[in-house]
């Protein structure tokens, strides 16, 4: 004999309640007086709530009752527990979002909040050094982890937007500053993104390929209730021709919205308002006024001077460290020539020149190096401005001999 598990007892009591509440509705309606017909004697409901997750501050991310209800609109009576055929009649894709449904009924709702501790600000002095050109925007999250640990509450930041030019690793500070709040990330290109409604809210039931939304899939899949939400090239945001992509990052920029968001393809609400949101872009000016409103801006400047040398000094020292430390730390006059690029072009010359010291038999680096990796690249750059094929183009000259 199966036995059921304990979700499926208490959401087919849960079922079974709201049925005969429809039930008794409709025969008072049928009554001449509209008197309601006592119900049978039955044991009220009670429903055990989930365990809070362990390490104290929680939040439920989907609405449970929200997810009862559906189960009960798609008509899958007693039968809708785990393994439960679906109806019969329902098309291939309706199968799949009743599995999707099934699945989501036995998930745990809550997720537990990260909480900032002395482990957390001790990671935020680390990322000062490895990131100074990003002291701005490090010196406002520390005084939101300060507030998080005076009060015992998750950390939570308003949607931040660092702009600044290409090459500078604002998408490399944010992998580090995950990785010192302690949070999961959970990084979107908007560059490369077709959908911006799938991105975030999913597809309601009746399109072909519905699914719901990859940002509520990705809270689902994780284990706390406030990660990093990484919008990388927010300014690049182009989908559909005939679709607003900006319009549906107000679903998670306005907490308001945000803490019930309704995923269109399970018509389930989620709460993301606890999600920490940071966006990158190079142009300010392609976004939207309404988008820009709603980010605390933070421009990143592009570093010179003790900040660029220092930032090359780190950016050798991880290189020649995935190289097994192979190769002696750059000397200074090795960092001074490595910083005249930004931090993107550093990263390219140190990868290049390793190459020359290796292919010499040198574990140290030599300007030289630096000197040759710097022609390739500049050689690179130079033919990427010449046409590209194997014919010559003709001057208008020789079109008009021809034709004479």
């Amino acid at each position: 004999m199966t036995t059921i598990p304990s979700y499926d007892t208490a959401a087919i009591a849960t079922l079974r309640q709201l049925d005969q509440q429809r039930l008794l509705e409709h025969l008072r309606n049928q009554r001449p007086d509209h008197t309601m017909p006592e119900a049978p004697d039955e044991p009220p409901l009670d429903e055990p709530a989930p365990a809070e997750p362990a390490g104290g501050a929680s939040i439920a991310i989907f609405d449970r009752t929200a997810l009862l209800k559906q189960i009960r609109l798609a008509h899958l009576g007693d039968d809708f527990g785990e393994g439960g055929p679906s109806p019969a009649s329902a098309s291939s894709d309706e199968q799949t979002r009743l599995e999707q449904l099934r699945a989501l009924l036995h998930e745990e709702p809550r997720r537990r909040l990260v909480v900032a501790d002395d482990g957390t600000r001790e990671r935020l002095g680390h990322l000062r050094e490895d990131c100074p050109g990003f002291v701005e925007v490090i010196a406002l999250i520390e005084r939101a982890v300060a507030l998080s640990a005076m009060t015992g509450t998750g950390i939570a930041i308003p949607p931040i937007l660092l702009v600044g030019p290409p090459g500078l690793g604002k998408t490399h500070f944010s992998r580090r500053l995950a990785a010192a709040l302690g949070a999961e990330q959970h990084a979107f290109s908007c560059a490369t993104n077709s959908d911006a409604q799938a991105l975030l809210i999913g597809h309601p039931p009746t399109w072909r390929g519905a699914r719901m939304g990859v940002v509520t899939e990705a809270l689902l899949g994780g284990e706390t209730g406030n990660p990093l939400i990484v919008l990388d090239e927010i300014d690049k945001f182009v989908t559909h021709s005939t679709e607003k992509p900006y319009n549906a990052l107000l679903n998670l920029l306005e907490p308001e919205n945000a803490c019930a968001l309704v995923d269109e393809y399970l018509r389930v609400p989620f709460d993301l308002s606890r999600c920490l949101v940071l966006a990158t872009a190079n142009d300010l000016d392609a976004l939207p006024p309404f988008i820009q409103d709603r980010f605390l801006v933070v421009t990143i400047a592009r570093p010179n001077g003790a900040v660029l040398r220092a930032i090359a000094n780190r950016i050798a020292a991880e290189i020649i460290a995935a190289h097994g430390d192979a190769f002696a730390r750059p000397d200074e006059d090795i960092v001074a020539r490595l910083a005249t690029t930004n931090p993107r072009g550093i990263r390219r010359l140190v990868t290049l020149a390793l190459g020359f010291a290796a292919e010499a038999g040198r574990r140290q680096l030599t300007v030289a190096d630096v000197a040759a990796a710097e022609a390739i690249l500049l050689a690179g750059m130079e033919g990427a401005r010449e046409r590209i094929g194997f014919i010559r183009p003709r001057g208008k000259n020789e079109c008009e001999l021809e034709r004479g």
